[in-house]
Parts: C-alpha cells; sequence; structure tokens
C-alpha cells in the first residue's frame, strides 16, 4: 500500500511542475508602456492639429476675402477723393454698405466738393459735407456740427441707409436729399442737375449700380 501511495505524490509533483510560472502576473514591461504611452499621445496631438488646421481653413478663408474686399473698396474710394479733405474719411465710409458709400461719396461731392466749403461753427470744422441738417450741435443756419469724422460718417450714413430701406436707392429718387420730395426734378433745374451730377460720381463708387438703376428706371415706367 505504501508504495502505491508514493506513485501518486509523484505523478501530481510531475503535473506542478508542468504549469508555467507567472502566467497571471505576465504583463507589459515599463519601456513597453512608455513607448505604447508616446504612440497614443503623437496621434491624439496629430488629429488635434489636423481638426484645428482644418477648422481654420473653413473660417479663416471667408473673412480673408471680406477684408481684402474692404480695402480693395477704400483704395478705391481713397483714389477718387484725393486731394480732398473727406479723405480722412474714407475708413468709415467704405465700412457701410456699398450702395450707402457710394451716396456718401457722391452727396459729399455735389453739397461741398469733398469738404472744401462746408460749414464752420465759431471757426471750428463742422465735417458736415452733405448740407446734413439735424439736432447735432446745429449752426446758426441749422447744420449740424459733427464731432469728428467718424461721427459724421455714422449719423449721415445711417441717414442714407434708412432711405435706402425705403427704396430711395438711385440718384434719381435722392434727389429728395436736396428739396424734400423725388419729383422736384420735373419743376426744378436745379434738381435736375443734382441728380445728373450725384449719378456720376455714384456710378464712379458703384458701377454695378448703373444696370440696376436702369432696370428700376425701366420697371417704373411700365
Amino acid at each position: 500500500m505504501t508504495k502505491t501511495k508514493k506513485k501518486s505524490k509523484k505523478k501530481k509533483a510531475k503535473k506542478t511542475t508542468n504549469i508555467p510560472k507567472n502566467t497571471a502576473m505576465r504583463g507589459t514591461s515599463a519601456p513597453e508602456c512608455f513607448l505604447f504611452g508616446l504612440i497614443i499621445s503623437g496621434a491624439l496631438l496629430f488629429s488635434f492639429l489636423s481638426w484645428q488646421g482644418a477648422r481654420n481653413i473653413q473660417t479663416n478663408f471667408p473673412s480673408a476675402g471680406i477684408s481684402n474686399e474692404k480695402n480693395v473698396f477704400q483704395k478705391k474710394i481713397n483714389n477718387l477723393v484725393d486731394g480732398y479733405p473727406i479723405k480722412k474719411m474714407s475708413p468709415y465710409i467704405s465700412r457701410k454698405n456699398k450702395r450707402v458709400a457710394s451716396f456718401l461719396v457722391a452727396i459729399a461731392k455735389k453739397e461741398s466738393d469733398w469738404g472744401r466749403h462746408s460749414p464752420k461753427k465759431n471757426g471750428k470744422e463742422c465735417f458736415n459735407y452733405w448740407g446734413y441738417r439735424g439736432p447735432e450741435n446745429p449752426t446758426a443756419s441749422g447744420y449740424s456740427c459733427f464731432d469728428s469724422p467718424q461721427h459724421a460718417v455714422n449719423v449721415v450714413g445711417g441717414r442714407i441707409a434708412g432711405l435706402v430701406a425705403e427704396k430711395i436707392d438711385t440718384p434719381k429718387e435722392m434727389v429728395m436729399w436736396k428739396c424734400g420730395s423725388t419729383s422736384c426734378a420735373r419743376s426744378d433745374r436745379g434738381a435736375a442737375k443734382w441728380i445728373w451730377d450725384v449719378g456720376v460720381y455714384y456710378k464712379k463708387v458703384f458701377p454695378s449700380a448703373k444696370k440696376a438703376t436702369k432696370d428700376k428706371e425701366i420697371s417704373m415706367l411700365r
């Protein structure tokens, strides 16, 4: 009986020696962990930079295009009014809607020769190149006296923008700036001349308005 017991013990010992050591405890070494973490970090960084680059391409190009267009428009106005006092206003005028900006330039040419003949108050420049009459620190003759070129463009530009919104958006209709009515040109030669002169410079600043104005006049005759 004792011999059989010994044999069974030996068999068990053999089985235990065939089991691999540290099977459950096997893992990645420290250098391998570091390398794996470095690869993951690099992949995440690359993904973030790619996403950010794509985002910049989508958002920056349109704004760059708009900014470039504004610079071209301002340069066009600068070249037209070079040598006249109104030139200092061109950065503010060029920010306005093209139709409004074109009226600001054209009406100022007709009313004051772009600032060469404009109202003063107590010897101070009023920056009123459009013959505008409003509540802004009026002169004795009722013309507004503005604090700065920017103030002038904002107030007068706002008034013109309001008229344009009411579809008073051609030199022929804008004659109400001179006489208070869109139909005064029929009986007033001065008004007819005003329309012509304003129209010349309006179309120089905003050439694409030529066709729009002509189409509108044709539709009014129908």
